[in-house]
């Protein structure tokens, strides 16, 4: 707080700028400008760069950022537009190749059941993107809603202890059911239903420890001098959580969207390989690896090197957005 007996003027001003401006002070006006003045890149130069342009510096100073968003845009064009323009069907069949290798009318090869193995993959690439995408976008959502609302009403006395512990109890519950066993379960049910249950039925055993990770962050939040200021002025609880302490765990959120978007996809492969996933009439990279040939490698190696390279150039990505929003990394240097 300003002390009323230290007020100073408009000629107290005049004389500090004096003092302090090298081109006004004969002392000042002979020194190099690197002892006189910050540097150019020193944190006077950075002032007007927003968040958002030095997080996006951060990014891209990572090579694994740029090697990941080239790899996941070149598929993801490659899914969008390669089956429009591919001269065959994921479920024509060419009996007179079956099980023969690369050629130029095969780029990956046909199976033994006459199917080709590009068309395939690149039309099992598609619903695995989606499959992949919504899952995580959903659990990030589920685990949203829980976490936080567990973490805010954790102190709200005893029936906040109770709703918190209800949340906490229904955390522990879905974490130690069988996930894979009730998906098994639920799969003939949904065989002749859009593939897009998949989404749900994912994301609803997917939220458990990102809810528990988002409770602890609001726990620590709700502790904070801003979000007790918003409680004791009456605040709306969803709009204390929505202003105040989503925006101070969106990093964290988005990394671990990000990051969710290649599990998703594994799970969903890994379902479609052992027949619990994607069925006929569509197909997924798990269809595609399904029908293997261990004799044939290229029945499986590429839709294996595709799936390898989605996985691989989202967790490149995941990984340099975290270094990038976490200001102790050294990428965090501008």
């Amino acid at each position: 707080m300003t002390n009323p007996s230290d007020m100073r003027g408009t000629d107290d001003a005049a004389a500090l700028q004096v003092e302090t401006d090298h081109r006004a002070n004969s002392v000042l006006e002979g020194m190099p400008p690197s002892e006189a003045e910050p540097p150019e890149g020193d944190v006077r130069s950075l002032e007007s760069i927003g968040r958002g342009e030095l997080l996006r510096r951060r990014f891209l100073r990572n090579p694994g950022a740029l090697i990941g968003m080239v790899v996941v845009l070149l598929l993801i064009l490659g899914a969008i537009f390669a089956p429009m323009a591919y001269q065959y069907e994921p479920f024509e069949r060419d009996l007179r190749n079956a099980l023969t290798g690369p050629s130029q009318y095969h780029w990956f090869g046909v199976d033994e059941n006459g199917y080709d193995i590009f068309a395939r993959t690149m039309v099992g690439l598609r619903i695995s993107l989606v499959i992949g995408a919504g899952t995580a976008l959903l659990t990030t959502v589920l685990a949203l809603i829980v976490g936080t609302v567990a973490g805010y009403v954790s102190y709200k006395g005893r029936w906040g202890a109770f709703v918190d512990g209800a949340l906490v109890n229904l955390i522990n519950l879905f974490l130690v059911i069988p996930s894979l066993l009730l998906l098994m379960l639920f799969s003939p049910v949904l065989q002749q239903a859009s593939w897009l249950w998949l989404i749900p039925l994912l994301a609803v055993f997917s939220w458990m420890l990102t809810a528990r990770v988002l409770r602890a962050m609001t726990q620590q939040l709700v502790r904070t001098e801003y979000v007790e200021a918003s409680r004791f002025m009456g605040v709306n609880p969803v709009t204390t959580i929505v202003r105040h302490i989503i925006p101070n765990i969106a990093s964290w959120i988005i990394i671990d969207t990000t990051l969710g978007v290649s599990a998703a996809i594994l799970g969903e492969t890994g379902l479609s390989f052992i027949g619990f996933g994607i069925q006929y009439p569509n197909v997924s990279l798990g269809t595609v690896l399904q029908a293997y040939n261990i004799a044939a490698p290229w029945t499986w190696i590429p839709p294996a090197m595709v799936l390898a390279a989605l996985v691989i150039s989202v967790n490149l990505m995941g990984e340099a957005l975290r270094d990038a929003l976490d200001p102790t990394s050294g990428s965090s240097r501008v």
